[in-house]
């Protein structure tokens, strides 16, 4: 190296960069999704949202795709994680989808990987797996005749808990589920007065 002109520490400093690089794009979709929820769990909602990740990761993708390496991830390896619940547990099947792709898109960032996202949806696992809408009807849950409700409210102010409180107050005042149990008393107007 020397006679060629080329100082020998720059090129142990090369290969070692070069063969931390390679033991950087050995890491596991098991290793990097643990890394990618302690870097982004802190920015989440709550605690809870946290849990159901890992669970969902514990479930379905770390034992399918857990000891390849993110480098050696392809789209059949995703296609094949997903095809069994796709048209028993869509919900399920697109969270577990969305949460790969964020992971192999960190994974990217890292450096663990390169090229495109096999679990991206458009022009990817689109052209393999049906849409959500497609698979399973969706099932509504029945609904109450709109005669029927001032009776139901009624009766429902009537019982106590919580539960009847917080179902009261969702008919009420039109609120989503997760608003109404994520509420807190200093978003509440207790005067009644309207936004004038």
């Amino acid at each position: 190296m020397a006679r060629a002109g080329i100082d020998p520490r720059a090129g142990l400093a090369d290969e070692a960069r070069q063969t931390a690089a390679a033991v950087a794009r050995r890491a596991t979709v098991n290793e990097v999704a643990e890394a990618f929820l302690e870097t982004n769990s802190a920015g989440w909602r709550n605690a809870k949202h946290a849990k159901q990740w890992r669970a969902t990761l514990t479930a379905y993708a770390y034992p399918a795709i857990g000891d390849i390496a993110v480098s050696d991830i392809t789209s059949a390896n995703v296609f094949d994680l997903l095809k069994p619940i796709w048209a028993t547990k869509p919900e399920t099947a697109k969270r577990v989808r969305g949460h790969i792709e964020q992971i192999l898109d960190f994974a990217k960032v890292q450096g663990h990987r390169s090229g495109e996202n096999p679990a991206g949806w458009p022009g990817n696992l689109a052209l393999m797996l049906p849409p959500r809408s497609k698979v399973r009807a969706v099932e509504h849950h029945p609904a109450l005749d709109w005669r029927d409700a001032p009776t139901f409210v009624q009766r429902l102010l009537q019982q106590p808990g919580m539960g009847a409180a917080a179902l009261s107050f969702a008919i009420l005042t039109a609120a989503r589920s997760g608003e109404v149990r994520g509420a807190r008393w200093d978003e509440i107007d207790h005067t009644g007065g309207s936004a004038a």
